[in-house]
């Protein structure tokens, strides 16, 4: 029967061992799913950080854009009004319209590159290019195609906005 004792204290010693090495690697698979987890939620939440940050500022440049071609077009009348009724033509004011357009074009392009979404990207890029082509309508005496640019345009502010709310409904409430 003492054997029998001798063993068991054996046996146990071993078992305990045996069952600590069994827990610490339990936990640290649960620290490691723990730390992949966290790793995921951040890297998400950085995401959306970067998609929320551009999809507003694209949006406030695409308003900033459109704005330019009103105030381009408005200059573009003054020409030729000037024009006809006495033939003199001071463009000074239409070249610095043409100019803070250029910018604000160019400024809006810089942001589109960064949208993630595909579909919104190339909204914005429509909406882009059914700008420059009113200015061409502009620029040619023509009146603003109103109705096909502020479709493009209103497409590609629907796009953004959608998003934005997308994002924004996935966020928990803190």
């Amino acid at each position: 029967m003492e054997g029998w004792k001798f063993w068991w204290g054996i046996a146990a010693f071993f078992l305990g061992g045996l069952s600590t090495q069994f827990s610490g690697w339990l936990t640290y698979r649960r620290q490691r799913m723990d730390k992949a987890v966290e790793d995921a939620d951040a890297l998400k939440k950085r995401r959306e950080e970067f998609e929320l940050q551009h999809l507003i500022e694209t949006n406030e440049k695409l308003h900033v854009l459109r704005q330019r071609l009103w105030d381009f077009t408005l200059e573009a009348r003054k020409v030729r009004a000037s024009n006809q009724a006495d033939g003199h033509q001071d463009q000074a004011g239409l070249t610095a319209a043409r100019d803070a357009m250029d910018a604000a074009e160019g400024a809006l392009h810089g942001n589109v590159g960064f949208i993630l979404n595909d579909e919104i990207r190339l909204k914005v890029q429509e909406a882009i290019q059914a700008i420059g082509g009113a200015t061409f309508e502009v620029l040619g005496g023509s009146p603003v195609p109103h109705f096909e640019m502020n479709k493009a345009v209103a497409e590609a502010f629907d796009a953004l906005s959608a998003r934005v709310r997308a994002i924004y409904a996935n966020q928990p409430n803190h």
